[in-house]
């Protein structure tokens, strides 16, 4: 978990729920790599919370949102990993319903890459997922590794195609926000109907700069 993004809250710290489907869990926060144990048909389920405190505290702890990961479907789109790569939260989701069938949350994994430079608002996360978890054989059981942080850069250099494919999207989630302010910024003098809220019909009635 690279970084989370909410534009709904203020100072307030972000850790992950790791789940590969078995019983154990585990937490993690920025500046952290955590390994895990995946085979080809494993989901991992990655549930964001988020605290008042730096120290993650479940009574404390708000559920945001979660992103769940088909391994299989990492291994055949992303072969080259995922790099500091955007996706947005499922914020209606239970984290404890079950996962579905395989169509609907590859679906929703590749619903949730696109429309993270779609929606500035929605809840969205920040991740990498390098290691030999796209060289999974069928029946077979490898190590997985999730980046927190900015060591992945050192420890585990992501391929060419992923940090390519990295540095496109975030430029479009930056040209998305820019847009985003543009459009709250920039005042607009075109008629409005007669439903229009009263503060809208205020600033669209100020008279054009000459």
């Amino acid at each position: 978990m690279v970084d989370v993004h909410n534009p709904k809250a203020q100072d307030q710290f972000y850790f992950a729920n790791v789940s590969s489907g078995g019983a154990s869990t585990k937490v993690i926060g920025r500046s952290q790599t955590l390994s895990v144990e995946v085979g080809i048909s494993t989901v991992l389920t990655i549930s964001v919370y988020e605290c008042p405190e730096p120290v993650f505290t479940p009574e404390h702890a708000r559920f945001l949102g979660l992103l769940r990961v088909p391994i299989e479907r990492l291994a055949e789109r992303y072969s080259s990993g995922i790099f500091q790569q955007w996706f947005n939260l499922d914020t209606k989701t239970d984290p404890r319903a079950p996962a579905g069938d395989a169509t609907t949350m590859c679906t929703a994994f590749e619903q949730a890459y696109q429309d993270a430079v779609l929606n500035v608002y929605q809840p969205k996360i920040c991740l990498s997922v390098i290691g030999s978890a796209f060289e999974v054989q069928r029946g077979g059981r490898q190590t997985c590794a999730i980046f927190v942080g900015e060591d992945v850069k050192t420890q585990a250099g992501p391929d060419l195609k992923a940090l390519i494919a990295s540095h496109k999207q975030q430029a479009a989630y930056i040209d998305a926000l820019h847009e985003e302010l543009r459009r709250l910024c920039t005042p607009s003098y075109r008629p409005v109907s007669q439903g229009a809220p009263p503060v809208a019909r205020q600033v669209l009635s100020r008279p054009a700069q000459g």
